[in-house]
């Protein structure tokens, strides 16, 4: 076989339209097997062979053969060496091509001449059954789909736009059916290839469709090696606060996280399926219907703790056990005469907590222009710590920074051991690859710190947060790819965008 792309999916997801496009991007031979079909059904009426006579038919088409050529960028469909392009598309000609397609003899030969045609180029083929049946062992197989909806709509502006009156609820009620045949038929029915990705349309352009598909072509062709690394993905403190909220649920009651249980939105969406409202203020608690309330991970000031239980919550305490320990720190050392120094980001919900620990301000700090500018009297006791999810090797600098000063100092590392053996892996991994893949989400601060460190090392690194925002063009170009991925990213986004490159 040469390099093939199969593209399956139900009637009015856009195959077809799709297919020829990508065809013509990447110097691919569009197969269209619709037409191979219609070509049986003008070769039996030449032939002045009864379309419902399926022994006569079938004996009819043993021998057939069948070619697609291109001639000045138009496809020519022949059929034992002759033309029937032009054809096509005559209505009796398509009457002939449904009644002929249900005979298992004429399947079977039109999948030996599209088996043939792709072991002898590079083709793009469109159907049903392409990933499944006719070209299973295709480099790249595509399960284009769409909502009923949108290819009602699709069809009713189409048929809008020649002329013809339409009923969308009639046009949908079709389309069901149509897939509920397909997809029942005994025959090579319609099926998502195991290996297939699959590509929803519904809310996609055209172009947006073709991107996307080309691309995924261009990496399975260049077939590149991908490193994934073992760190990557929920640690235990996550793990540990998104099992907590989800054995909650099965509870009765009002359910609520304070603050989003953790930074990725596949994660809270989910979650708010389950009937878990999230409450972000004071003025939240003040409101809410009283129930349960799990602390996230990050956990949370002393204030909001005290709030939520003199309000008559009954309170969940998820807070990761590292996370705990800065705070139990926080409070013995500003409970005396020395100073604590956090770094880390003051605006992050960790940072917040922390801070709301301490019996006395803290100073909170996240470059080493701050740590230049810090100054304590001579001999004053400083306790440093850090936000869990810190840059290790910026914590360092800092840390150095502060030293250098004289003043009686204490260092704490509590970035956790998880994040430490993340962000070493990431490193290593981005400095022997071509192209880095860091998946998280946008409010994620350990996963924005994997970002800065790939990028450091390796140019080509992309940060997302599901397979749908990776730049596949781009991506393309590499001849090895490196994946990592946030404390707070599900296995199942990375095993999408590890199956997908």
């Amino acid at each position: 076989m040469g390099y093939a792309v199969a593209v399956d999916g139900p009637a009015g997801a856009g195959k077809s339209t799709i297919a020829k496009l990508v065809a013509k991007n990447m110097d691919l031979t569009y197969i269209d097997t619709g037409a191979m079909y219609r070509g049986i059904g003008i070769f039996i009426r030449d032939a002045g062979v009864d379309p419902d006579d399926e022994e006569a038919v079938s004996k009819a088409v043993s021998g057939i053969t069948m070619d697609i050529r291109y001639q000045d960028g138009v496809q020519h469909v022949f059929v034992d060496g002759r033309d029937v392009t032009e054809r096509l598309r005559e209505e009796e000609t398509g009457r002939l091509a449904s009644r002929v397609s249900r005979y298992p003899a004429v399947r079977s030969r039109l999948v030996a001449l599209q088996r043939q045609m792709a072991e002898s180029g590079n083709v793009i083929m469109d159907g049903r059954d392409i990933g499944t049946v006719v070209l299973p062992g295709a480099q790249l197989k595509i399960y284009l789909t769409a909502s009923v909806q949108t290819r009602a709509r699709r069809r009713w502006k189409e048929l809008l736009e020649k002329g013809e009156p339409a009923d969308i609820a009639e046009i949908q009620a079709d389309i069901e059916k149509r897939d509920n045949q397909d997809m029942h038929r005994e025959v090579s029915p319609l099926k998502k290839a195991d290996d297939a990705v699959v590509l929803d349309t519904s809310d996609m352009t055209i172009e947006q469709v073709v991107n996307r598909i080309e691309g995924l072509a261009r990496i399975r062709r260049k077939n590149p090696k991908v490193v994934l690394a073992q760190t990557a993905g929920f640690c235990f403190g996550v793990q540990r606060a998104v099992k907590t909220v989800y054995d909650e649920t099965k509870g009765s009651g009002p359910l609520y996280t304070y603050g989003e249980i953790i930074h990725n939105e596949s994660v809270v969406d989910d979650l708010q399926k389950h009937g878990v409202t999230v409450l972000d203020t004071p003025d939240d608690v003040r409101k809410a219907e009283k129930g349960t309330v799990v602390i996230r991970s990050h956990g949370v000031s002393k204030d909001v703790y005290d709030d939520l239980q003199n309000a008559g919550f009954r309170i969940v305490d998820a807070t990761c056990p590292f996370v705990l320990k800065i705070h139990q720190i926080a409070r013995e050392v500003t409970s005396g005469d020395g100073e604590l120094v956090i770094v880390g980001d003051r605006t992050h919900p960790e940072v917040e907590g922390i801070c709301g620990w301490c019996r006395k301000p803290a100073t909170v700090i996240d470059t080493k222009e701050e740590a230049d500018s810090l100054i304590f009297p001579e001999n004053t006791d400083v306790t440093i710590v850090s936000q869990t999810t810190f840059n290790l090797q910026k914590f360092e600098e800092i840390v150095e920074i502060i030293r250098a000063k004289g003043y009686n100092t204490n260092v704490c590392n509590t970035i956790c051991s998880a994040t430490e053996e993340r962000q070493t892996e990431a490193r290593r991994i981005a400095a022997t690859v071509d192209a880095m893949i860091v998946i998280g989400g946008k409010k994620s601060s350990n996963t924005r710190k994997l970002y800065e460190i790939c990028k450091r090392e390796c140019p080509e690194t992309y940060l997302i947060q599901t397979f749908a925002d990776l730049n596949l063009i781009s991506l393309a170009k590499a001849d090895s790819i490196g994946i990592t991925a946030g404390a707070s990213t599900p296995n199942t986004i990375i095993e999408e965008v590890l199956h997908n490159v």
